[in-house]
């Protein structure tokens, strides 16, 4: 969405609009075909083309989805079907070592099955809604597209996880969009150490990770707690060889020599090798157009990483002097690690990849605001763009704990609402409620909780941070218009850790949580 786009991704959108309207006959990817009256269905108008796009229907026809995209989505949203052209489906058996003709691929129902429902979102998507990121809903496997800009040629063309173009957009049917695409997409079931480790331009920082033991760690899945396997999310920055050549660095004893050991073994997490390993994953998926103005993330280490967006991405801006560009008579000083832009985004199963163009050092950043809306839990992430309202599971929850009520439910509006993002989670009763954040900053905070506050239906309630009582009780029946932001308390964390917020009620009713925030005083 526009309003979740870094002012990088919407100074894109401005390049590409421009673009179009004075490309438009040289740009196929905005052609728009509006059918008015004679509106058919995704499947109709790939059976009234089938000549046209002959693989593509012979694969509906095989996998039987046809019958999905004769309907309406359940969910309300319409459908984005990105289909591969004939001659991408022929590319593609040339280049595959598994198929000798498509008939094989067909022949292979599994995979079949698999490829088809990848190139189908569960929302429908115009490309004026393409973010310079993942797209705002899955596939129909569960994974997340993503979306890049290629403005080398004379006008801008989007590109599906930065290798499928789109040379036909926006064809518009009763039930969603189809863009076609000149590559098919390959399912993507490899992890971010994966892609490091298979990339020869990458050979230190693998190597890093290795040493590191934290390859061990950034597998595509993972058992939590409870004994449950789950997607491992997590994002990666990661220099190419060349930037560790500028350092002199040409290997990974080069590396690890750059470091004080104090005996330590480079896997040992007290050591100054691990911490700087550790300080290139940040905790959960972030996209480029996730990073918006000025933001500390907790990463795998024992520091948070600070990220400015704006015409660039920064990372720890104000470090110091890393580069200095001199072109003609203007000298520009760079102080502050670079993101390639134009080859990030890189897209796996634990989320995204970043390349950097400058050492990224552990740096302890200023303290900014964190907010915190349960997107860390996993479920809840990947419900957040999922309209509707859903009844949670207490088994399925690493972060969230309740007792005392039947349900606890996250609910993501259709509208627009009070409600930060438009979500929240919601429970009614006499119920207590705990929510483990991630580690914040050591530091004076002011602790603050926005809920819905004007419904005579509505708790009191209690807070509570990591078993201290915060301020006195709340009145939730009155106060909000309907939401209001409402100081709880005044806290100083001495340590770099996680910490549990719990909110209890004093009198039973209905509590609707937007965030619990941390700002610095």
């Amino acid at each position: 969405m526009l309003s979740r786009l870094s002012l990088y991704g919407f100074t894109m959108l401005l390049a590409l609009l421009v673009g179009l309207a004075m490309n438009r006959s040289c740009d196929t990817t905005t052609d728009q075909v509006f059918l008015g009256e004679d509106a058919i269905t995704i499947a109709a108008y790939i059976e009234d083309n089938q000549e046209t796009y002959s693989r593509f229907w012979e694969l509906l026809l095989t996998t039987n989805l046809k019958s999905t995209l004769s309907a309406y989505n359940p969910h309300g949203n319409d459908y984005t079907l990105f289909m591969p052209s004939d001659e991408a489906f022929q590319n593609y058996i040339e280049e595959n070592p598994d198929y000798n003709t498509f008939d094989d691929l067909l022949n292979d129902t599994d995979f079949a099955n698999l490829l088809i429902r990848y190139h189908l979102v569960n929302r429908g998507l115009e490309t004026n809604d393409f973010p310079f990121g993942a797209l705002p809903d899955t596939t129909a496997t569960g994974d997340l597209l993503t979306i890049g800009f290629d403005t080398s040629q004379d006008t801008t063309v989007y590109r599906i996880n930065n290798v499928a173009p789109v040379i036909q957009g926006n064809i518009e049917l009763i039930n969603g969009y189809i863009h076609i695409i000149g590559k098919v997409l390959e399912p993507i079931s490899y992890s971010s150490y994966d892609w490091v480790d298979n990339n020869p331009d990458f050979s230190i920082f693998a190597d890093a990770l290795a040493l590191s033991h934290l390859k061990d760690t950034m597998g595509v899945y993972r058992i939590n707690s409870k004994g449950d396997v789950i997607r491992n999310r997590y994002t990666l920055f990661a220099e190419p060889d060349t930037v560790y050549a500028k350092y002199e660095i040409f290997n990974i004893d080069d590396l690890e020599a750059s470091f004080e050991s104090s005996g330590l073994e480079p896997w040992e997490e007290e050591s100054e090798f691990y911490q700087y390993v550790a300080y290139h994953l940040l905790e959960g998926t972030y996209f480029l157009d996730n990073f918006e103005d000025l933001e500390n993330f907790n990463t795998y280490s024992n520091f948070l990483v600070q990220v400015e967006s704006g015409l660039e991405i920064k990372l720890n801006p104000g470090s110091d002097t890393i580069d200095v560009i001199i072109q003609g008579q203007d000298t520009t000083i760079i102080s502050y690690v670079r993101i390639m832009m134009d080859h990030s985004n890189i897209l796996t199963k634990n989320g995204a990849i970043h390349l950097l163009q400058d050492l990224l050092k552990v740096k302890t950043p200023g303290r900014t605001t964190k907010t915190f809306q349960f997107y860390e839990e996993n479920v809840i992430n990947e419900l957040k763009n999922v309209t509707g309202e859903h009844v949670l599971d207490l088994e399925s929850m690493e972060l969230l704990y309740w007792v005392g009520v039947d349900y606890f439910t996250y609910v993501k509006s259709a509208t627009s609402i009070s409600a930060t993002n438009n979500d929240y989670v919601e429970v009614k009763g006499n119920f207590t409620i705990e929510y483990t954040i991630p580690k914040v900053q050591p530091g004076k905070y002011e602790i603050r909780i926005k809920s819905e506050s004007f419904d005579k239906e509505n708790a009191t309630i209690q807070v509570y941070l990591d078993g201290n009582r915060l301020g006195s009780s709340f009145d939730l029946t009155t106060g909000g218009n309907p939401y209001r932001t409402f100081t709880v308390g005044n806290i100083e964390f001495p340590q770099y850790e996680a910490h549990v917020i719990k909110v209890t009620s004093l009198i039973p009713g209905k509590f609707t949580w937007d965030y619990v925030q941390f700002i610095p005083n």
